[in-house]
């Protein structure tokens, strides 16, 4: 009878123990990598006009299954309130498509420091 008890517990451990990864978590990737998932739906980033003084911008985002920014931040920035919230807002129009490699449009995170000159 002890035995009956003890194998449910022990699985039900086991259960509760387990990592489980999904296949929509975000795959933590590097600039370089980001290619093999998700290529930029309009060929380009287009930052002109939107930092005027040279100077480095850390960015860390995220792609979701969508194709769309999430969790944008950004480091670094000596920037006015206003110049930094029009950043935010053109960065988060930026779509991205899947590419053939990642047919299950698996998302991603991606850090990167961009020069502005």
């Amino acid at each position: 009878m002890a035995a009956l008890l003890a194998l449910p517990l022990f699985v039900s451990a086991c259960q509760s123990n387990a990592i489980t990864q999904t296949p929509r978590d975000y795959l933590e990737v590097t600039p370089a990598q980001l290619s093999k998932y998700w290529v930029i739906q309009d060929n380009t980033l287009n930052w002109q006009g939107l930092v005027e003084q040279k100077q480095k911008l850390n960015i860390h985002f995220g792609i979701n299954s969508s194709g769309e920014l999430v969790d944008l931040e950004l480091d670094d920035l000596t920037l006015s309130p206003e110049q930094k919230q029009a950043l935010l807002a053109r960065f988060s129009q930026q779509r991205f498509n899947a590419t053939v490699y990642n047919k299950a449009a698996q998302p991603v995170r991606v850090s990167a420091t961009v020069m502005f000159n």
